[in-house]
């Protein structure tokens, strides 16, 4: 199978929530960074305890996050997931794994933060969607 043209996933990208208040100069360079991750039903993306190393989009099929506590979420295309553990530089608390074939988009931390350090314009628009959805749960209030 081939891998993604860096067109489609700035396009896949753009429609990804968390980075809906980026511009379209900085989900390019997002996408720059963005390595394609296949995945066969039941393979683990990450467990309990590893260490947060990357941010994941799903492109296709479907990931399971189940917490070492209660709550597992089902994630499909256009999500995002492991973006808290890498932002607070906690260990992973969850188990991430394909329930059918899945491509993904990881985003390293290391490419990640670098990013960060060198545009101050997605920082911004992270925090506006951090806080967007921060205050959708709390119902409306940040």
């Amino acid at each position: 199978m081939s891998a993604l043209p860096q067109i489609e996933k700035v396009l896949l990208l753009r429609g990804a929530t968390l980075f809906s208040h980026c511009n379209a100069e900085a989900v390019v360079r997002i996408a720059s960074i963005a390595v394609e991750r296949r995945f066969a039903p039941g393979d683990d993306i990450y467990a309990v305890g590893d260490a947060a190393d990357a941010l994941y989009f799903v492109v296709s099929g479907n990931v399971v996050v189940e917490p070492s506590d209660d709550g597992t979420r089902s994630l499909g295309p256009r999500d995002t997931f492991g973006v808290q553990e890498i932002l607070s530089g906690r260990l992973r608390g969850a188990r991430a794994r394909a329930t059918e074939p899945t491509v993904t988009l990881a985003i390293e931390a290391d490419d990640f933060f670098d990013l960060l350090s060198h545009d101050i314009e997605i920082v911004k628009a992270l925090f506006r969607e951090v806080l967007a959805e921060r205050g959708s749960r709390n119902g409306g209030s940040p």
